[in-house]
């Protein structure tokens, strides 16, 4: 979330004020584009019961808090379904990068109220990083710049101009949205969800009974991106790795591997290297000792779990990633 240090930077004073204001009941929510089916605007359309199901099945740190997460949408007025998909895609879930450490849903950058890490809001709780969200959402995105859809709001939260990918977000929140709303955890599985606003316990997620079978993405063999290609992304992305794109190369043909699969967990666990641990370390991923050969077989091993919910999510994430670079590295030929 970028633009929001640029408004503290301009009227901090007034932000501070807004994130004060006492919230109203949910019936004095302004009725602003309510039409569109990805206004944030409205009442729950998930449960706190079914929030908890979502982050544990990503074993976030978060995990138990989705009562909370919930409350605060009915105090706010936003369906707290967009709370999740926004913190699903700027973290994992508080799984990765810098939120791990932060407490905060949205990657709010620093408020003067609160401590600051690296340029980022850090909370003493999940619960103040939950209300803080929301109180940005309502007070300033839908009542001070009537901005109120999905559209509308991550062109200005995460603006193309920070190296964001606009599209790709709205995608994946609004992917996520009709994904949870039609009762599922995720694209990799469902569960049963009577009520939206039931107060059932929660499922514990499946654990896998059988290795995972090969599929058609084979980890070793030749490469199917170049040196340059790499090095694009890398830039890119402001990978403090940028640069390495021909020793990334390099050292796919050496092992054999498709450095694209390198490529694609580098940015599933760190973004290239801007978030997380590997700001310390320079590592690329926690890879376990090689036993398989392809992204089906390998991600079970590499997360070190035997939730079926996150291995799939991941397989998916890696195999869709793969699938867009070398779509694009097939529009140049490789040097």
């Amino acid at each position: 979330m970028k633009r929001f240090s640029k408004l503290l930077s301009i009227g901090g004073t007034c932000l501070i004020l807004l994130l004060g204001v006492t919230s109203q009941a949910h019936a004095d929510t302004p009725l602003l584009q309510r039409t569109s089916s990805y206004s944030v605007l409205g009442p729950p359309t998930v449960s706190a019961t079914f929030i908890n199901q979502v982050l544990a099945s990503y074993h976030s740190p978060a995990a138990g808090k989705g009562q909370a997460l919930f409350d605060d949408g009915v105090k706010y007025g936003v369906d707290p379904v967009f709370a999740l998909a926004f913190f699903m895609h700027e973290s994992s879930f508080g799984t990765t990068g810098v939120a791990q450490f932060t407490l905060s849903l949205g990657n709010l950058r620093c408020i003067p109220v609160y401590s600051c890490i690296d340029g980022f809001t850090s909370f003493p709780t999940w619960e103040a990083g939950f209300d803080a969200w929301y109180s940005l959402i309502r007070d300033v995105y839908v009542y001070k710049w009537n901005l109120s859809t999905v559209e509308q709001i991550i062109p200005t939260y995460a603006p193309a101009s920070d190296h964001n990918n606009v599209a790709a977000y709205i995608n994946t929140v609004e992917g996520a949205v009709d994904t949870w709303r039609s009762g599922q955890i995720g694209e990799f599985g469902s569960v049963s969800q009577a009520s939206t606003v039931s107060s059932a316990q929660s499922v514990v997620p499946s654990a896998a009974a059988t290795p995972y079978p090969a599929d058609h993405y084979s980890i070793p063999g030749k490469p199917s991106v170049d040196g340059a290609f790499i090095n694009q992304v890398l830039t890119q992305y402001h990978s403090p790795a940028a640069g390495k794109g021909p020793l990334f190369f390099e050292e796919g043909v050496k092992y054999g591997i498709d450095p694209i699969f390198a490529l694609a967990f580098f940015m599933r666990d760190s973004i290239f290297g801007i978030q997380g641990l590997a700001l310390v370390t320079h590592s690329l991923g926690p890879l376990p000792t090689p036993t398989t050969v392809t992204v089906s077989q390998i991600v079970s091993v590499y997360l070190r779990t035997k939730d079926t919910s996150a291995i799939d999510f991941t397989i998916k994430e890696i195999e869709h990633r793969v699938d867009l670079w070398r779509k694009a590295q097939a529009q140049t030929p490789l040097t």
